[in-house]
């Protein structure tokens, strides 16, 4: 089964046009799809990507690149962050560009089970989107509802890695580099006390999972859970 990004809700909301195999992509499959998932190969194989669609999206993908990196190096260059990247309307703009155009590869097919896909990658997050919520017939009150737990979770879980951040960091407060190869190796040594110090925290941050899943369940009806569930389709298992 997909890997459940703990706390990390992520909604879609772009629309393209296409036809495949006679039939027009369905709108819904393309708001709520994410293409990023994608860069899985057992997702590849599970949508069943034949070799001239790969040999596309492989195009696709370096001629974006191409076009986005000369921006990207200017920002870092203005000392932007990555957080203020984005939020970047030009970059936000490049990154709907490229979901656009690799997601006007797939057929309809292969579009829904994408859909299904993304959507068992965020387990009841993807309630949270306004489509999702309006076909399975949550009411705004509700959507609002599970929405505030949601940044609830969100905001515990952030605050926990922040903390653990903070930690890591205030040991190198004092730490200087000479070298490029010296700043490689203390940021390399700073990233796996980082991983190790979430992880060791893992156990928290998936009871906080736990418990916002929970209470999202208190807010939808049985009825709205089975259509919840059926629009996330067969459940992956990856082979």
């Amino acid at each position: 089964m997909l890997a459940k990004r703990k706390l990390e809700f992520v909604l879609a909301g772009l629309l393209l046009s296409g036809v495949a195999f006679g039939q027009k992509p369905d709108p819904f499959d393309i708001e709520v799809s994410d293409y990023r998932i994608m860069l899985s190969k057992k997702v590849m194989v599970e949508l069943g990507i034949t070799a001239a669609q790969k040999a596309a999206l492989n195009k696709k993908s370096e001629a974006e690149r191409l076009k986005v990196l000369p921006y990207v190096q200017q920002m870092q260059k203005e000392g932007k962050s990555e957080a203020m990247l984005q939020r970047d309307p030009k970059y936000i703009g490049y990154v709907r560009e490229f979901r656009t155009q690799t997601l006007s590869v797939l057929t309809a097919p292969q579009l829904r089970r994408l859909r299904e896909l993304s959507l068992q990658s965020v387990d009841l997050g993807g309630v949270l989107n306004e489509s999702v919520s309006k076909r399975i017939g949550m009411s705004p009150d509700q959507l609002k509802r599970a929405r505030t737990v949601f940044q609830k979770g969100v905001k515990q879980s952030q605050d926990i890695v922040l903390a653990v951040n903070r930690a890591v960091i205030s040991q190198y407060n004092n730490k200087h580099v000479k070298t490029q190869a010296e700043a490689t190796a203390l940021n390399a040594e700073i990233e796996q006390k980082r991983q190790a110090g979430i992880k060791g925290k893992e156990r928290e941050l998936l009871y906080i999972q736990d418990q916002t899943n929970k209470q999202v369940l208190a807010v939808l009806t049985a009825k709205q859970l089975a259509a919840y569930r059926a629009l996330q389709g067969k459940p992956f298992k990856a082979k």
